[in-house]
């Protein structure tokens, strides 16, 4: 890696050729930054001799800082730990706001753990760059240690002591008195005294400079009220009186410097006649020999009132510079000194100074340090008219240096009062604007705090508020002021560290006014500036930069910056790992500017953003260095990230060497890299799954082959019915880019292998190999079955199939897969895959089942037609039947698991108008079954199924040749066992059954005549031989009767007369096949007294014929039915019937008694009427005469009731004649029935004829 970025940039540029400006400007300032210091501007007054320019910038400054007393905290000797000091240094720098007693105003503080001397001679061009106190903080434990400790804080004192005001040395380890912890515990009485010294350290605050000989009570001690400043005394406050005080002092000794400087008249002094001061005598001489700027604590736990003693520090470092502002307010004309810029004394030296010209620079500049003084004491309205009157005076003479200061402290003063500081904010540190602020943090916030507290601010002008407004310019003419400062700041080349500090200001200024653009181009002037400053500075000031673009918004640029300050850490070729180091944490810090985050939750779903030529370069710079440092699992995290995001934005090439680096490092480490890396600045580097190599187009859980996948158990009277379903076609409670819960709606099976099938992509120009890959769950363990899949070069979608076995039941949860690819494992979860509409996979698992093979003794079927549940079917079987036929098959089930099958269950299933029909063909014993459970593991059932050629035997004008039907269904077999079967889940298979029922006989005609006997009929069948083969019929233990193919035979069947069973509800009823009104019930239950059976001898089969389907007429019926009257005859005495005709003689008189006996079931308002007939050829006939009443009518018939008629006939001719009796039942509603009693033929003879 190398810092020259020139070249760098002049690639990207012709890379990123129609991109923004902004990239351009880059590369100009690059150049700018890197190009070595050069000579000075035009503008600059040349200067023959070396210059006193201040040696360290700043970064941190803020207008603010103009109001502020700068106090330098230093670590001294060492004893003291830097744990200790950061404590003590953390609760000193809180207190940087204190408020005065008696005064309306407050004391801000600033402090510096080092600060230049050079920038300390500073101090009369800008008072705020003065130190005014100093705080050493060190332990001892013994005199001895004491005495080196306070050494070390006299030499610091003495580097400052030009500008110091007072100073503090904080000593631990030691009792309050000064003497040793162990002197206190041995003597007992010493202890008394120190408790009691401690008791009034802690009422004064400060303790007075008293030498040994000086002995008096502490009660005794003198107490003198403020009245103004004191730039002599040391500063106490009275906690039981609440008032500053102040105490006599003693001067030092000549090896002592005094902290203060010591003038010839002081506004406060001792008043005459008091006593000195003494106090309780001590053994210990360090008390004594050091005066009030010692403060003693026995440890860092016991230093409660630390912070105290510090507010009385400051609160003396106030009335001292209160005092200097008096002074200067009140000084003559003819006494006035000029004050100059280090870098200005020696061109005033040998000059005229009793000129007009330099009187006016005297007082100018005097005038401006005044201002300054104003703007510390807390008083910047009067500070503003210091400035501007300083700069009325300057002006003429034309001292453009000290005008610049002039409009810079006008500009500070400004923002004070119209920004003012609340004391709730004197907590916050008071570098606000310090390297060490989060990046990006906005000045905007605290910019409304403290313009909310505009009406409340403190600036030293409260007796007149409304000539604030007056007074202060106006916060959009701030930025006006800056810029005339800076103009004059830019003519002096000495002035170069002042012009980047005030650009800086107000940039800051800016920022907490919004106006980022403007505070940009103050930025930029910064960029411009050149100074000799060292490495280190350098860093700092690229950091600065970095920081406050990101405090605008300007986060490429604040990147740009900070990776400039990484390359500067590493721009010596004998850079060491610590600066590598440093370089790698400030590239880092740049990522978030180009678009660059480690963490998946924070990358957008959205297109990519960011410049991918600056990433892509950016990245590689981070892994060089991280393998400079020597971490490579950091080195590998990068280069995963990297190949992960950005391979779609590479070349071939770039993939192929991208890849190959992966590949090195991996092997240099055995680290899996699945953890999260934690860096030394604290950043937690957390892992990158490669999602995108392999790129996973779809994910999905493979259902178990549905004779595998577990079923509900239906039990016994369980109702199936899950209520209405609603369909609506709206979206509620879910957008269109939200994902599904993933929830599957089939269940697995435990101890059962599952499968997931993913469909991948490979976008790396060669083969990818993936050594490792498996499925990542929650919820219920697993067995993994992991693959290694090899993906071929640039291609897709490739299938990759991953198995596992669960090993118990519950809710398993399918969260992700992991991989193993060039070397890194990735765990990649499915909430990552935007491809993806679901963030898991949930599917329930059930206790294991059992698993049978299920075969059959028929001839499987080449082909089979597929209905709904056509999924279970695992075998199949076909056979062919003549209608009427019935064959048997034996049904085989095989245990082949480790489960026991408890529960086996057969059914057909087909459509529902067919389920009666197909539960005719098809039947087997439950029994049977029931009777072999349970089949072990590996155990063997068998039963029997039988299949009859169900057919309706009746053709309507069919055609032979295409008569057969085809009747397919599914057997299934649902079963079950073990901890399933208690969870009530089983499985099923199913058998496809396919037969084909020819014809064999077709009745064309039937009908129903009565037999000789009047309770019994005949039913007459005209039958056809439809099976192509010769075919014999018989019925009723009669003789065969063979008929030809295609011809039709009449055979009668006779009967017993019957009493139909009443009616079937309807579901009974619509389930049969070319079912009639309510015909088919009568001819099912005339079925079982017709046995009619067909032979075809040269197939050797046989059948019988079946009438289930004939549609009967209701004449028909009537003759078949019983009869509700019963008839008696009487011929001539003898009962009727006889077999045969009744022979009868001309003129023989015919008795005939006809007796009916009424059984219906109405019994009221009902009449009869009866009548008997006797007539020949079906016409009413002269032949005929009637002796007696052959029509009665009977009014009223009950049931049971005999009615009788008892008419006679006289025949006059030979011939065939019938008699008839009807009887015609009338209802109460006129509805008449007509029953006829069978005919009776008679046959008449002639007499002659007899006679021969």
């Amino acid at each position: 890696m190398t810092c020259d970025f020139v070249s760098e940039y002049n690639l990207l540029k012709k890379s990123t050729a129609g991109y923004s400006n902004d990239c351009l400007y880059d590369v100009a300032v690059l150049k700018l930054l890197m190009a070595p210091v050069q000579s000075s501007n035009l503008g600059y007054m040349q200067q023959t001799d070396k210059p006193r320019t201040m040696s360290t910038i700043d970064y941190g400054q803020t207008a603010e800082d103009h109001q502020g007393l700068l106090v330098l905290v230093k670590h001294t000797g060492q004893a003291l730990s830097q744990q200790k000091f950061r404590k003590v240094w953390d609760r000193t720098k809180k207190l940087n706001s204190v408020s005065i007693p008696g005064q309306n105003r407050n004391a801000w503080v600033r402090y510096k753990q080092h600060y230049p001397k050079e920038n300390n001679e500073w101090g009369d061009f800008q008072a705020h760059r003065k130190v005014l106190g100093l705080i050493s903080v060190g332990e001892c434990r013994t005199v001895e240690e004491f005495e080196d400790l306070f050494d070390h804080y006299k030499n610091v004192k003495e580097e400052y002591a030009s500008t110091l005001f007072n100073s503090r040395l904080i000593v631990f380890g030691m009792n309050r008195d000064g003497t040793p912890l162990e002197e206190e515990m041995d003597n007992p009485v010493l202890s008394l005294h120190s408790s009691q010294d401690k008791a009034d350290s802690e009422d004064s605050g400060v303790t007075s400079d008293i030498s040994p000989s000086d002995n008096v009570a502490m009660h005794e001690k003198p107490l003198l009220k403020e009245t103004k400043s004191d730039p002599y005394g040391s500063v106490s406050k009275s906690s039981s009186e609440g008032k500053i005080t102040f105490v006599g002092k003693k001067p030092l000794k000549k090896q002592e410097s005094s902290p203060v400087p010591v003038y010839q008249y002081s506004p406060i002094s001792t008043p005459p006649g008091t006593p000195p001061l003494q106090r309780p005598h001590s053994n210990s001489l360090t008390k004594d020999s050091t005066g009030a700027e010692v403060l003693f604590f026995p440890s860092i736990q016991d230093c409660s009132d630390l912070e105290e003693k510090l507010k009385e520090f400051i609160v003396s470092l106030f009335f001292v510079l209160e005092g200097k502002r008096l002074d200067r307010s009140f000084e003559r004309h003819d006494r006035i000194q000029l004050l100059c810029a280090p870098f200005e004394r020696k061109d005033y030296v040998g000059l005229d100074t009793d000129t007009k010209s330099f009187r006016k620079k005297c007082q100018g500049r005097l005038r401006k340090h005044l201002a300054d003084l104003c703007l510390q004491a807390g008083l910047p309205g009067e500070a503003i008219l210091h400035y501007e009157t300083a700069i009325d005076i300057l002006r003429p003479v034309n001292d453009a240096l000290w005008i610049g200061a002039c409009y810079e402290g006008l500009s500070s003063a400004a923002v004070v009062i119209n920004y003012p500081k609340s004391v709730a904010l004197s907590g916050l540190r008071r570098n606000y604007f310090s390297l060490s602020s989060k990046r990006g943090s906005s000045m905007l916030n605290e910019a409304k705090l403290r313009t909310g507290s505009l009406n409340n601010k403190t600036n030293g002008m409260e007796s007149a508020p409304e000539n604030l407004s007056r007074v202060a310019p106006d916060p959009t003419d701030i930025m006006d002021k800056f810029r005339e400062a800076l103009g004059h700041y830019s003519k002096f080349k000495s002035a170069a560290v002042i012009e980047i500090e005030l650009s800086l200001k107000a940039c800051r200024v800016l920022t907490m006014q919004g106006k980022c653009l403007q505070a940009s181009t103050f930025l930029q002037n910064v960029i411009y500036i050149n100074c000799n400053i060292s490495e280190e500075d350098k860093i700092l000031r690229y950091c600065t930069l970095s920081e406050l673009y990101a405090d605008i918004g300007f986060h490429r640029k604040a990147a740009f910056f900070k990776r400039i300050a990484a390359m500067q850490c590493v721009s010596s070729p004998q850079a060491t790992q610590q600066n590598w180091s440093c370089c790698y944490s400030l590239l880092i810090q740049a990522l978030d500017g180009y678009n660059i985050s480690h963490n998946l939750i924070e990358r957008c779903n959205g297109p990519h953003s960011g410049w991918p030529v600056l990433q892509s370069r950016v990245l590689n710079e981070l892994i060089f260095s991280a393998r400079r440092m020597g971490k490579i699992p950091i080195a590998i995290r990068h280069t995963t990230f990297m190949i992960h995001f950005l391979h779609q934005f590479m070349t071939l090439m770039e993939k192929r060497d991208i890849s190959q680096t992966l590949e090195q490092l991996t092997t240099q480490t055995d680290d899996g890299n699945c953890q999260s890396l934690a860096l030394d600045n604290g950043m937690i580097l957390p892992p990158v799954p490669l999602t995108t190599i392999p790129y996973v187009k779809s994910f999905k859980l493979i259902r178990m082959r549905p004779h595998l996948e577990p079923v509900k158990l239906k039990r016994y009277g369980e109702s199936t019915n899950s209520g209405p379903f609603i369909f609506t076609p709206l979206n509620l409670g879910m957008s269109r880019n939200d994902k599904d819960d993933g929830k599957m709606d089939f269940c697995l099976v435990a101890r059962d292998v599952c499968e997931v099938q993913l469909q991948v992509y490979n976008p790396l120009p060669d083969e990818l190999k993936v050594t490792q890959m498996g499925l990542i769950v929650e919820g219920v363990e697993l067995e993994p079955y992991p693959c290694n899949p090899s993906i071929p070069a640039e291609t897709g979608p490739y299938l990759v199939k991953l198995l596992c076995r669960p090993k118990s039941e519950g809710e398993l949860h399918i969260i992700g897969y992991f991989t193993k690819v060039m070397g890194v494992k990735s765990q990649c979860r499915l909430k990552d895959l935007d491809q993806l509409n679901f963030d898991k996979i949930k599917v329930s698992v059930v206790p294991p089942l059992p698993q049978i093979m299920l075969t059959t003794s028929l001839p499987k079927a080449d082909n089979f037609l597929s209905g709904d549940n056509s999924e279970y079917v695992v075998t199949s079987g076909t056979t062919v039947l003549y209608a009427g036929q019935s064959m048997e098959c034996l049904v085989t089930l095989q245990n082949t698991s480790l489960q026991p099958v408890e529960h086996v269950d057969a059914e057909v299933i087909c459509k529902i108008e067919e389920k009666d029909y197909l539960g005719q063909v098809f039947q087997w014993s439950m029994e049977n079954i029931q009777s072999q459970l349970p089949l072990q593991p590996n155990g063997i059932m068998c039963f029997t199924l039988c299949i009859n050629g169900v057919s309706d035997f009746l053709s309507d004008n069919v055609d032979l040749e295409t008569a057969d039907q085809c009747v397919e269904c599914l057997l299934r077999v649902e079963y079950s066992g073990g901890d399933g079967l208690q969870a009530s889940h089983c499985r099923q298979c199913a058998v496809n059954l396919s037969v084909d029922i020819c014809p064999s006989v077709i009745i064309q005609v039937w009908d129903a005549l009565p037999a000789e006997r009047c309770d019994h009929c005949y039913l007459i069948f005209d039958l056809l031989n439809a099976s192509g083969h010769d075919l014999s019929i018989q019925h009723s233990n009669q003789e065969s009767v063979f008929i030809l193919p295609g011809h039709t035979e009449r055979i009668a069947v006779e009967i017993e007369r019957c009493d139909f069973p009443s009616l079937p509800d309807m579901t009974y009823l619509r389930n049969r096949i070319k079912q009639s009104k309510n015909t088919n019930h009568y001819s099912t239950y005339l079925n079982q007294f017709v046995d009619i059976r067909w032979k075809i001898p040269s197939l050797k089969a046989s059948g019988k014929l079946s009438i289930d389907y004939i549609e009967w007429s209701e004449e028909q019926l009537r003759q078949i039915q019983i009869s509700p009257i019963e008839w008696e005859v009487k011929l001539n005495g003898s009962f009727f019937p006889q077999k045969g005709a009744l022979e009868w003689s001309v003129l023989d008189c015919l008795d005939v008694v006809a007796s009916v006996t009424v059984n219906t079931e109405e019994s009221c308002n009902r009449s009869a009427l009866l009548y008997i007939t006797c007539h020949q050829d079906d016409d009413d006939c002269d032949n005929v005469s009637v002796l007696g009443v052959n029509t009665a009518f009977f009014e009223t018939v009950k049931q049971g009731q005999s009615l009788l008629i008892n008419p006679a006939f006289l025949i006059h001719c030979g011939g065939i004649y019938t008699i008839d009796i009807k009887c015609v039942v009338i209802s109460s509603e006129e509805v008449e029935e007509t029953f006829h009693y069978h005919p009776v033929k008679l046959h008449v003879i002639e007499i002659a004829d007899s006679a021969f």
